[in-house]
């Protein structure tokens, strides 16, 4: 066959790129159409139902939910790990947000709403290689690495990483960003393939090779007549359309890869691609280095350039040349240290423009220092008349790491670093007190999330031995707690040990406090005895967190009282929040749950119904009597009869037995009595007269019955209120041999005496009142005789009752017994109820 009609024929044509396309003839497609028609789940899907399919299977993770099962995860890691355990638990806690990460549609992982996430577990990471490169062992100079006179470039690079702790630092930061990087490529998958096909520009080799024929209307002039790589420059001519698109994806795909520090991978793409050249152009950074030999006689093995300066100089070009592909050229300018073409392809990206920082400074690092020891170096090739051309066009300057973020703030366009970003920077240039110290303005700004990645970095620097202010790390371990505790919204609690344990990283004094917070917020009581196992396995004193809680509850009753030094008269509040009054009552459960905490469960419970008879809700205060009693049924026998609580317990229960005892008589009295039978009209019939009289007699039959239960009811709520005004040593009034807890302060037991006497000055009165009531209630003589002397118990100096009484109240029972008086001067005696003698 003829050569050149082989050379203008298709059947040779190479195949082209991905964008040919293979045509079906209209018979040889498939039609699907009748299988989506017969199909019954097609059949009844119509296009909103699709649409809702597919949005349901598109979604993994509701976003407002991503990351909520941190906090037990993190739980799980931090409260296993030991201080000689610090990098497991990192590389834990990096995974896990990772795992979180991955439970979100790849799409989405990277997102406004999510990137957080990715962020914090970058943020792991970096603390990972950090303390990982500060534990290990590396030697002090370098002169105690290089110990022959002339050595390789690449040993000598390598004895200089060992020493130079600074240049080791850059080189572990450049590691970190780009393994984050390579992690965040994989995990979103957004980049297209370079499909490869070994073949430089297809489409281009296509054109030429079709040439002249009839195959080719439409020569095309402007395209390129030689396949080399500098031909386009040198012809000023371009290629195919297509080729250009594919290497620009190509370069980018490099540019990434080596973004990625995936080297190898960057340079396998261009051999794929056909353009083995590009390949070889990217290694030319590579250091000079002798692979040993096992026979001396054997051929001398090299690896890199050993005409890297030359290289630099050549790719100095490409760098700086404004035709050229920005993502090639960035590649280039970071292999080689030019920052300017380097930055080119980092499009405002905060972890991108440090990374193009560090890789130059390490790469100007490098050169300076195999610059002053170009005669170290054995075989140096490079002429030094070369050596200061090159630094003469290579202008960047050896800056600091804090410089470096300097410049890269610059170049932010007005972007402020994330508060992850902010703590990332502070970690790299070792300036955790700064952390420590922003972290109180954080605190008050950042959300819930941050607020745990602070706690927990704070235990983690701790048991690393840095942490250098102790008392904003207590701070921050307590906001976080804070907002576990505000999670509880239901009165339950599913993991106690996760808020006990967090709770016990903080000083001994706070932890009652924040302890006493969480026990509050648990309403519900099968969930309480798991609260206090969990508070003392944590070493928590449950006990004093307990009381405090009982009195945070009191106190929210107390929140509309006032003052008790100044009023005189009882509040009277009508208590709508039932929830609440309970709430306060089951409260002392707490208490039960604990051992050895009798006297002050019973200090507690005094103290919550002296605070429900100040608002004036006695039946709140009878149903704290009998649940104490059914939590601590036998305390009577068990509290010590000294006690000044039990002294006090007697007494509150004295009053409130007299006050149920009056309600009692009252009922009796008022609903119990019977009505007299209507009188009969003056023309009633006989019949009419018979049936008045049997209603009467029924109703005085009543009427006797009556008398008798009120006047029996009377005896009896008489000896209950005179419990009261009699009770031994004087009622709510401390007898001066009395012992007490030592678990309340003395402002506790001072403000405890306060109400007492408060509350003598309220009650007493009111049940000289009601006894009066008692006694006023008929037209018995010796009630009334009873009534008068009661002026003589008030009066009495052993007792001393007169001095509760304010002048209103004293003027009331004035009037009362004056009352008495006159009604006994009515019935024929004196002012006392004696008969008078002529």
């Amino acid at each position: 066959m003829d050569n050149t009609l082989q050379l203008h024929s298709t059947q040779y044509t190479p195949l082209r790129n991905k964008r040919s396309r293979h045509l079906l003839q209209r018979e040889e497609t498939l039609n699907v159409s009748p299988i989506l028609n017969d199909t019954s789940i097609f059949k009844n899907l119509n296009d909103s139902s699709l649409r809702h399919v597919l949005d349901e299977s598109s979604i993994l993770v509701n976003p407002s939910s991503t990351g909520d099962h941190l906090s037990e995860e993190f739980f799980e890691i931090i409260q296993s790990s030991r201080p000689s355990s610090v990098l497991d638990t990192l590389a834990r806690l990096a995974q896990v947000c990772c795992d979180s990460l991955e439970l979100i549609e790849p799409w989405n992982r990277y997102n406004v709403h999510n990137y957080w996430l990715a962020e914090e577990a970058n943020t792991w990471k970096l603390i990972h290689c950090l303390y990982a490169d500060s534990i290990s062992e590396h030697p002090e100079s370098l002169e105690n690495l290089v110990t022959e006179a002339t050595l390789s470039q690449q040993s000598l690079v390598n004895a200089l990483f060992r020493s130079d702790s600074e240049l080791r630092l850059l080189q572990l930061l450049v590691d970190w960003l780009e393994a984050t990087a390579a992690y965040q490529e994989e995990a979103t998958k957004t980049s297209a393939p370079v499909i490869g096909n070994n073949i430089h520009w297809g489409n281009t080799l296509h054109e030429l090779l079709i040439g002249n024929s009839l195959f080719n209307k439409e020569k095309n002039k402007s395209l390129v007549t030689c396949m080399d790589p500098d031909a386009p420059r040198r012809q000023n001519k371009s290629i195919h359309s297509d080729d250009m698109k594919d290497d620009s994806d190509l370069c980018k795909r490099i540019f990434t890869e080596v973004r990625c520090g995936k080297f190898q991978e960057a340079v396998s793409l261009c051999i794929s691609a056909g353009q083995a050249w590009r390949g070889a152009v990217l290694q030319g950074w590579k250091l000079l280095h002798y692979l040993p030999k096992d026979d001396p006689t054997d051929p001398l093995e090299i690896q890199g350039n050993p005409s890297r300066d030359l290289w630099k100089w050549c790719a100095l070009g490409i760098a700086n040349c404004a035709s050229e592909n920005i993502y090639y050229r960035a590649t280039i300018g970071i292999l080689s240290g030019h920052l300017p073409s380097a930055l080119l392809a980092c499009q405002g990206s905060w972890e991108d423009i440090l990374w193009a920082h560090l890789k130059i400074q390490i790469e100007v690092r490098v050169d300076k220092f195999l610059h002053e020891h170009h005669l170290t170096v054995d075989a140096n090739t490079t002429p030094s008349d070369v050596l200061e051309l090159l630094q003469a066009e290579f202008q960047t300057d050896e800056i600091s790491l804090q410089q470096v973020f300097s410049a890269v703030k610059s170049l932010m366009d007005g972007k402020r670093e994330s508060n992850y970003q902010l703590c990332q920077r502070y970690l790299m240039l070792g300036q955790v007190r700064t952390i420590m110290l922003n972290s109180l303005e954080w605190l008050e700004n950042a959300n819930e999330r941050f607020i745990r990645f602070l706690a927990h970095l704070i235990l983690v620097l701790r048991q690393m031995g840095k942490d250098p202010q102790h008392d904003v790390g207590d701070q921050v371990l307590e906001k976080y707690v804070t907002l576990l505790t505000n999670r509880l919204v239901d009165g339950s609690v599913e993991s106690p040990e996760l808020i006990a344990y967090y709770t016990s990283t903080v000083p001994a004094e706070k932890q009652i406090i924040l302890y006493a917070n969480f026990m509050d917020q648990i309403h519900k009581s099968d969930y309480r005895q798991g609260v206090v196992k969990a508070g003392l396995d944590a070493g928590i004193d449950v006990g004093a967190s307990a009381r405090m809680a009982i009195k945070k509850a009191i106190a929210d009753i107390q929140q509309g009282y006032g003052n008790v030094e100044l009023n005189f008269t009882q509040t009277s509040v009508i208590e709508k929040d039932k929830t609440l009054i309970s709430k306060v009552i089951s409260s002392l459960e707490w208490l039960a749950l604990v051992d050895n905490q009798l006297e002050e469960a019973l200090w507690l419970n005094n103290a919550m119904i002296r605070t429900f008879i100040f608002i004036g809700n006695t039946d709140a205060a009878n149903a704290c009597l009998t649940s104490f009693n059914k939590m601590f049924s036998n305390f009577i026998n068990t509290v010590d009869s000294s006690t000044s609580e039990l002294r006090e317990h007697l007494c509150l229960k004295a009053y409130l037995d007299a006050l149920e005892g009056f309600a009692t008589w009252y009922r009796h009295f008022i609903s119990g009595q019977p009505k007299d039978v209507q009188p009969l009209p003056p023309d009633a019939t006989f019949s009419d007269k018979v049936y008045h009289e049997q209603q009467c007699a029924q109703v005085e039959k009543k009427k006797a019955i009556w008398i008798n239960a009120v006047s029996h009811q009377s005896r009896h709520t008489k000896s209950l209120l005179y419990n009261v005004l009699l009770f031994p040593g004087g009622w709510l009034q401390d007898e001066s041999d009395s012992t007490s807890s030592d678990n309340f302060n003395q402002e506790e037991k001072t403000e405890r005496l306060k109400q007492l006497d408060t509350l003598r000055r309220l009650c007493v009165p009111e049940i000289v009142i009601l006894l009066l009531k008692i006694l006023q209630s008929n037209e018995d003589i010796e009630s009334h005789k009873e009534a008068i002397k009661l002026g003589n118990l008030i009066a009495a100096e052993n007792r001393a009752l007169y001095q509760v009484f304010n002048r209103s109240k004293l003027m009331e029972i004035l009037e009362r017994i004056k009352e008495s008086s006159l009604f006994l001067m009515e019935k024929g005696t004196d002012i006392l109820g004696f008969e008078i003698r002529e």
